[in-house]
């Protein structure tokens, strides 16, 4: 009866090894956003097999971001956030997270984005490059913003000047 016992045992373990190895580990993405202009609002977003209504935590950070000094002025920007994933298709759920860069300085930032209540992770990197100078536009002024009006004439002083070129001696 022992070795019937020990056999139901190593049958339970290796079932339970074979159900343990075949489940799904919980798996994140995401997506390059590519370069961005600062000042412009970028979608990071990716895909998860991490069950729709569980909450992922986004964190926008600058590449070399750490402890800086309390009495200098501040450096680059960064952003977090909370999503929810959202249904997808039938192999994966969305997420998705809207940071705005305004504020950010130009260089390299990280992404880095966790679930919540378990242990699955992602990050990826992009560039934020520098807005674009704004060109002034040529100041059109008219007359009146001169403060000089153009000469007027009225109808009466036309006719006297032709009256007097008319006259003969």
């Amino acid at each position: 009866m022992n070795a019937r016992r020990l056999a139901r045992v190593a049958v339970v373990l290796v079932l339970a090894a074979w159900i343990c190895g075949t489940a799904a580990a919980e798996e994140l993405t995401v997506n390059d956003p590519g370069n961005v202009t600062a000042g412009e609002t970028v979608t990071i977003s990716g895909t998860t097999n991490v069950a729709p209504g569980n909450r992922l935590a986004v964190t926008v950070a600058p590449v070399g971001f750490g402890p800086a000094n309390k009495s200098a002025p501040a450096g680059a920007a960064g952003t977090s956030g909370t999503v929810v994933v959202e249904a997808g298709n039938a192999t994966a759920n969305t997420w998705s997270f809207a940071a705005n860069t305004a504020g950010f300085e130009p260089g390299e930032y990280s992404v880095a984005v966790e679930w919540v209540e378990g242990d699955a992770s992602a990050s990826t990197t992009f560039t934020v490059t520098a807005a674009a100078a704004a060109t002034p536009s040529p100041a059109v002024t008219s007359p009146a913003a001169t403060g000089t009006a153009p000469p007027t004439t009225s109808p009466r002083s036309e006719e006297r000047r032709v009256g007097k070129e008319c006259r003969m001696p």
